[in-house]
């Protein structure tokens, strides 16, 4: 028997599913009895994978056969887990009421079930159940639940009634963290804040979670801040805890607290090298300009890591991208593939793909996508819309509507996309997924349809609005000439405006000929991006379509002084002998 289970157990580690369910049903046949553990890894397996719901319903008859359904708590989970990741969340209420006496691992799994349904009124009646057959002592899982569905409503219900029955948030460390999650994750890190300063123990992952909490919802500076608070404390920082820190120094970008981030890492010898640390780094130097050192990283860490590096590769090809360092970039790529440790996957496609569109090298991008197809990456969402995105921006608008027409999974495009791809109950839409399409409402002037798909968002989805996001929705109202409504909105955003909000409403306002709009719009870009000289040429443009010839004087005098420079446009020419780039005013 021990070598079946071992053989199993094979199986299941390596995602085979075919050989498992054929090697499970002949030895059953020869009368083998799978153990618990058995059982509980095949539900797992389960679980995980999107099988047909029969294939479940045959282990639950097994385990019903050999009795474990009556017995054993970690298989009966594994029969909630397996059905409410079958989307049959009925088949496990039905398991749940089956059990004689629940036991808190059991109400914490059924709970769990109906929160990742978006079931919340079930969940709610079972809790409520929950506290009138006993007092729960572990509500992590609500608080967790509620945090990845963003529903702050019912976690604020579950944390009132907590504080009424007991000292758990100060007192359970897991309570806690899962609280300050929760928070974190609905944009209340002030309360998240609190929730944190009220723990008595304050364990490394409370720490962790309130740092990413700060990251999330832009917040870097708070992040550092409570960083050094952990060190002066004496926790000790971890992987996570480090990773997430070196991202906040990134966003911001802050080259010398990333530099003592990063020499803090080296003084202490007792930290081994993790790729998730390596990886922030790499991206951190990159953002702030300093590829030599992100190379760096590569070069040292990749030899002495024994795990798969391919974040790192991918981190340092698009820093060289940020930087505008094409060149680098392919030669990064081409080092990569040639590397025996590590493989090119599909964020690898998603990043260098564009690096073909930016450079000009379309052969580049078609060997990319034939690469892409040896491996059967074409298929994955994220390659498949960089394919389109690359064939579109290079003028190949009958390969990009071929490959779309082949794309089995399709994330991106207009209205009618969309809705085909709700239908399917496989896709999920992400942050992206919005942003074209708010957009394509925006350009057909569908205001109120693109404003329902902007609520449906939050709360149909439970996507947090990213920047673009906001960016999206000004533009949509005003470009329609909902100048107010924008402004209002833009009032009323939970972050603070980036450069693609006030960008969109100088864009609009250029459209509309709101020259005030449009000063208070560059005013807010010129803080923003100082360097950058696109807004500035769009509000002299602004000041010369109403013939204010001396304010245009004034910006352009402007730029000449601080040393902002007109971006010029750029022509490429790709032949057999090269790719050959042309400029304005060029004359040879």
């Amino acid at each position: 028997m021990g070598s079946i289970t071992t053989l199993l157990n094979s199986y299941i580690e390596k995602g085979k599913w075919r050989e498992l369910t054929t090697l499970y049903k002949q030895t059953r046949k020869h009368g083998f009895q799978p153990n618990s553990f058995t059982f509980t890894s095949l539900l797992k397996f389960c679980s995980s994978l999107p099988l047909p719901l029969h294939q479940g319903k045959s282990l639950h008859a097994d385990t019903i056969k050999s009795g474990f359904v009556e017995s054993d708590s970690y298989v009966i989970n594994g029969l909630m887990t397996m059905y409410a990741q079958c989307d049959s969340i009925f088949y496990a209420r039905k398991v749940f009421d089956e059990i004689p006496v629940p036991s808190l691992v059991n109400w914490n799994t059924i709970i769990s079930s109906f929160f990742r349904a978006k079931e919340c009124d079930g969940a709610r009646e079972i809790f409520d159940r929950m506290r009138e057959i006993q007092y729960p002592n572990d509500i992590t899982c609500v608080f967790y639940a509620c945090g990845q569905l963003l529903d702050i409503g019912i976690g604020e219900q579950v944390h009132g009634y907590t504080i009424k029955i007991s000292t758990y948030i100060e007192n359970d460390v897991f309570v806690g963290w899962a609280l300050i999650d929760l928070y974190g994750r609905c944009c209340r890190e002030e309360l998240a804040r609190l929730v944190f300063d009220s723990m008595i123990e304050k364990c490394v992952v409370a720490w962790s979670v309130l740092i990413g909490t700060y990251v999330r919802n832009e917040c870097p500076s708070h992040a550092i801040e409570a960083f050094r608070e952990m060190v002066f404390a004496g926790a000790q920082p971890n992987h996570v805890t480090l990773s997430t820190l070196i991202t906040a120094c990134a966003n911001l970008p802050n080259l010398i607290i990333g530099k003592e981030l990063h020499g803090f890492i080296i003084r202490r010898r007792d930290m081994k090298a993790d790729v998730f640390v390596s990886t922030s780094l790499i991206d951190m130097y990159g953002k702030c300009g300093y590829m030599v050192y992100a190379q760096r990283i590569l070069e040292k860490d990749k030899s002495s890591l024994n795990c798969i590096i391919t974040p790192m590769w991918n981190a340092t090809i698009s820093g060289f991208v940020e930087n505008n360092c094409f060149d680098e970039a392919w030669g990064v790529l081409r080092s990569m593939s040639q590397d025996k440790y590590t493989m090119p996957n599909s964020v690898t496609m998603a990043i260098a793909l564009p690096l073909s569109t930016r450079s000009s090298k379309l052969l580049y991008g078609k060997e990319l996508h034939c690469y892409s197809l040896k491996c059967g990456m074409d298929e994955e969402i994220l390659v498949g819309n960089s394919l389109l995105d690359m064939y579109s921006k290079c003028g190949k608008l009958h390969v990009a509507e071929n490959h779309f027409k082949m794309m089995s999974k399709k994330n991106r495009g207009a209205i009618g996309a969309f809705q085909c791809m709700v239908k399917d109950k496989d896709m999920k839409p992400d942050h992206v997924t919005f942003v074209a399409l708010i957009s394509a409402c925006s350009h057909a002037g569908l205001v109120e349809e693109g404003l329902k798909y902007y609520e449906a968002m939050t709360k149909e989805y439970g996507i947090v609005p990213m920047e673009e996001n906001y960016g999206s929705v000004v533009d949509l109202l005003a470009r329609a000439g909902h100048l107010d409504e924008a402004k209002k909105f833009i009032a009323n955003m939970p972050i603070e405006p980036g450069a693609n909000v006030w960008g969109a409403l100088l864009g609009a306002s250029k459209l509309h000929g709101n020259v005030k709009d449009a000063e208070h719009a560059a005013k807010k870009l010129g803080d923003l991006e100082p360097r950058e000289g696109g807004f500035q040429k769009l509000l002299s443009n602004i000041y010369s379509d109403i013939g204010s010839l001396d304010r245009v004087a004034e910006v352009r005098n402007a730029m000449r002084e601080t040393g902002v420079t007109k971006r010029q446009g750029f022509s490429w020419l790709e032949t057999n002998e090269g790719t050959y780039g042309f400029v304005v005013g060029y004359n040879r």
